[in-house]
């Protein structure tokens, strides 16, 4: 299937995309699906190049061709995200038949989107288009957060969105998702034992905990994702783009990440770790609360099976 809309950047201009592929042959036919699909690119061959041409064009996307041994995407990602560039969204180009790679870049990609090369060749442009609209979106809404009106969106002890915003998110994005197609998910999560941890420690030691999960999801999702806290200790992401393929591996990424870091309770490091649970569209049809209660009842069922488990394994110890 060929991509041939033409979407349009800030001021009525074609968005940029940086490609990246040293080999010339596959970067002519990405930048030739690209430019059919109504994106500016701009073609390098060489990673080292990356961060000073990122500074003289200002790109709308970063697409950059995985490649083992070296990984060198990896490598200007992380430069990027020193230099401080994190509102550009960011995918790597992956070859299919090379698991290793795959499996770096889901360890060690920096929670970096993963596109692999596809044989319809739409599903890069459909994926950008997705993630470079729901950014247009944000930036609106974050700029009418500069009114009184807008200190609605947010959340006021986490400072992530609110629930109202992240249902209207949602509903574009399968208003956007129906018309054009191409999938995108809804992701909800919650501190495990939330509640014992509270009547332990205190409320006001509960809401760092919270303001903690918030920071580890906004350093652990991609720029294009939407955090929003959606009840006490729930919170839900919408995710563009991301098919249910790609979620075993997002939920895997994100609960390592959690759990990596420490959290400390007066002075001393606690082992944490979320709840979670996942749904796709169109695998899952409805209106944005049907999606987003379909995610934490998900997340819900996941926890009731964990711990299950977990009491089973004990029988079978003792």
């Amino acid at each position: 299937m060929s991509v041939t809309r033409k979407h349009r950047g800030k001021s009525g201009l074609q968005p940029t995309v940086l490609l990246v592929e040293p080999r010339a042959e596959e970067l002519e036919k990405t930048r030739a699906l690209l430019g059919e699909a109504g994106f500016r690119v701009v073609p390098l061959t060489r990673f080292e190049a990356v961060v000073p041409i990122f500074e003289v064009v200002r790109p709308d996307a970063v697409v950059l061709a995985v490649h083992s041994p070296d990984f060198a995407a990896v490598a200007v990602v992380r430069r990027l995200r020193q230099l401080g560039e994190v509102t550009v969204p960011l995918f790597y180009l992956m070859d299919p038949d090379q698991p290793e790679a795959w499996r770096f870049c889901l360890e060690k990609g920096l929670g970096v989107d993963m596109v692999p090369r596809n044989l319809s060749g739409s599903e890069l442009a459909l994926r950008l288009q997705s993630v470079l609209r729901l950014r247009d979106a944000v930036l609106r809404a974050k700029e009418s957060g500069e009114t009184e009106a807008g200190s609605a969106l947010h959340d006021e002890l986490t400072g992530v969105y609110n629930k109202q915003f992240l249902l209207a998110m949602i509903g574009q994005e399968a208003r956007r998702s129906e018309r054009y197609g191409g999938p995108f998910s809804v992701l909800a999560c919650a501190p495990q034992g939330y509640r014992s941890f509270c009547k332990q420690h205190g409320e006001a030691m509960g809401e760092r905990l919270l303001v903690y999960t918030a920071v580890v999801l906004g350093q652990t999702v991609r720029e294009s994702d939407v955090v929003a806290r959606v009840s006490d200790e729930e919170f839900a992401l919408l995710l563009p783009a991301m098919e249910e393929d790609a979620l075993p591996g997002l939920l895997a990424r994100i609960a390592t990440r959690f759990e990596l870091a420490r959290f400390q309770v007066e002075g001393k490091a606690l082992k944490t770790s979320l709840l979670l649970g996942a749904v796709s569209f169109p695998d899952m049809v409805g209106t944005p609360a049907q999606l987003l209660n379909g995610a934490i009842q998900e997340m819900r069922r996941r926890s009731r099976e964990a711990r299950r488990w977990d009491v089973g394994m004990s029988r079978v110890s003792v």
